[in-house]
């Protein structure tokens, strides 16, 4: 049986433990979203300790850039990613079981029956970097949409610029990623193995992580499956029903 997670649920394991915020309202729903992960990083903050959050300031004085502290994963750097909330469990690094279980419901309250719904096969959310604007792919039951600039497309590529439909559908969702909370940028139907596959946004140049929804998964699925590919071992772990999480090495 898959989790599932209700609003009122969320809400007040949220207030339980977060500063007030507005109960109505236009800016209640990004509050919301925006608690939500400011408790997941509070979270991974508070388990690296004291000699962690020393060296945090330390590098961030020194370096221009994420990089790699031993026993500590990856350092955050004003103007880069918050990486205190990647996995760090294990080798290859996963979440907590419990974040991963908080993460997998909040997805199929809010992401999944929006994609399904969608019949979405390809959604991309690439924000702006190094001067390079923003790139944004959807492919769902209206066929194949790309923003067509010469930084985000090549003259060969199949999809249309994006009409009134797909730009509203597109913005339904960043919506649904949005109040999920969880910092997915990339959704993908069967392209990353079976069912669909929820890509999370971070700044490692080491792993690939995404959470995997795929139907029928066993009742004696393994907790854990490893396959060792040609640059590194994959590590698939079974979450609950047919929610997966999975990391494999950046090629």
């Amino acid at each position: 049986m898959s989790v599932r997670l209700h609003d009122d649920d969320v809400i007040a394991r949220l207030r339980a433990g977060a500063p007030g915020y507005p109960d109505a309202g236009p800016d209640a729903e990004r509050t919301l979203a925006a608690a939500r992960r400011a408790l997941r990083r509070g979270r991974g903050r508070r388990a690296l300790g004291s000699v962690a959050a020393i060296a945090a300031v330390l590098v961030g004085l020194t370096t221009a850039g994420p990089i790699e502290l031993p026993g500590f994963d990856t350092s955050v750097i004003p103007g880069w990613p918050d990486t205190n909330s990647l996995p760090n469990q294990g080798d290859p690094p996963v979440y907590p079981r419990q974040r991963m279980l908080h993460d997998v419901a909040d997805l199929e309250l809010q992401v999944l029956p929006v994609a399904e719904s969608m019949a979405l096969t390809m959604y991309i959310d690439e924000r702006p970097a190094w001067g390079r604007p923003g790139c944004r792919v959807l492919t769902w039951s209206h066929g194949g949409f790309r923003d067509r600039v010469s930084s985000c497309a090549n003259p060969d590529d199949p999809e249309l610029p994006f009409d009134t439909d797909s730009e509203a559908a597109f913005t339904r969702v960043s919506g649904a990623v949005a109040r999920s909370g969880v910092d997915v940028y990339r959704i993908e139907k069967g392209g990353w193995g079976p069912g669909t596959s929820f890509h999370l946004r971070d700044g490692s140049w080491r792993w690939n992580w995404y959470y995997s929804y795929i139907p029928d998964t066993p009742a004696n699925a393994p907790e854990e499956e490893r396959t060792q590919t040609s640059i590194g071992v994959r590590r698939q772990v079974h979450i609950s029903g047919n929610w997966w999480f999975t990391v494999e090495p950046d090629d």
